[in-house]
């Protein structure tokens, strides 16, 4: 196992930082977002053959000096990432850096942000070179790597980026934020740039849809109007809208008591979707079939005989 170490520059700058200090809770998130971001792009471009640490190298006037070290870990045995035969299909920290910060001239996932302008994409066009043209509805043309698309498609990268980018920007007194390595490549972002860096709202993907019968039980309920009720189904606790107007009803004029733990035998409507890059589920009471006490009681024998 060996270690590969490459170093670049993050400077926030602006009149806020004229003492070439700023607020923890500024530069803490955003350093955060930075490191993230880069192991997560190493994650999707590597498959999870090397590891990324980023740590904070020391700090200079205007700047936060960040060391990147990778760790490239075969199963049976430990190979230089410089010396395997698979070195070609590795991206390694300078070329992770490249693709994701400072690609120059228009390259790298940031530069095609900015060169986008958050202008709709017309179509994507694979080539024979391996690499996408690009196309706005505009006529504007850009030819980039399957790598860059492939960050810039996700919404987790893409929220990673706002972080350190536009959130502080958006502080008064901080004008502008610029990467640099080796003092050979820079990219700079300055706060009238900052709206190409908001992550772009996704609609939600219905992945399931599905109503049920089943017997949950009350654990807390909702009196205010759209107000959602807390159940439980014996395993899972979770909040659902109560969509059986007549039920509703009945309960607003008192007509319906209860007792904590009380049971109810409903019709369930579960709807399971994707948003923002996470599995999320919505329930909602669509009918109300019957309402049963669970108050213990011992069962006596009755007949119908006199």
């Amino acid at each position: 196992m060996e270690n590969r170490k490459t170093i670049f520059h993050i400077k926030y700058d602006g009149q806020a930082l004229a003492n070439n200090e700023m607020n923890v809770k500024d530069l803490a998130p955003a350093l955060l977002a930075v490191g993230e971001l880069l192991e997560e792009a190493n994650d999707l471009l590597n498959e999870r053959k090397t590891k990324i640490n980023v740590n904070i190298k020391a700090t200079e006037e205007g700047s936060v000096d960040i060391v990147l070290s990778v760790i490239q870990d075969f199963w049976n045995q430990s190979v230089s990432l410089f010396d395997s035969d698979d070195v070609n299909a590795i991206v390694n920290a300078k070329e992770l850096l490249e693709i994701v910060l400072l690609g120059g001239s228009g390259a790298g996932l940031l530069g095609l942000l900015k060169w986008l302008k958050n202008r709709p994409i017309k179509s994507v066009t694979k080539l024979d070179t391996g690499d996408l043209k690009i196309e706005l509805s505009d006529g504007d043309i850009k030819i980039s790597n399957e790598k860059e698309i492939k960050l810039f498609q996700m919404i987790s990268i893409r929220k990673k980026i706002e972080a350190f980018i536009r959130t502080p920007l958006l502080k008064k007194g901080i004008e502008s934020v610029t990467f640099s390595k080796d003092k050979e490549r820079e990219e700079k972002i300055i706060k009238e740039e900052i709206d190409y860096f908001t992550t772009p709202e996704i609609a939600e993907e219905v992945i399931n849809e599905q109503e049920i019968e089943t017997n949950l039980t009350m654990i807390n309920v909702s009196f205010q109007e759209d107000g959602k009720w807390k159940f439980s189904d014996g395993a899972n606790a979770f909040f659902a809208e109560i969509g059986d107007k007549e039920f509703v009803e009945k309960v607003q004029k008192n007509q319906t008591v209860f007792a904590k733990d009380d049971i109810l035998k409903v019709i369930l409507g579960v709807k399971q979707f994707i948003l923002d890059g996470n599995m999320k589920a919505e329930y909602t009471v669509k009918k109300v079939i019957n309402h049963r006490s669970v108050a213990i009681q011992i069962k006596l024998p009755f007949s119908n005989k006199k």
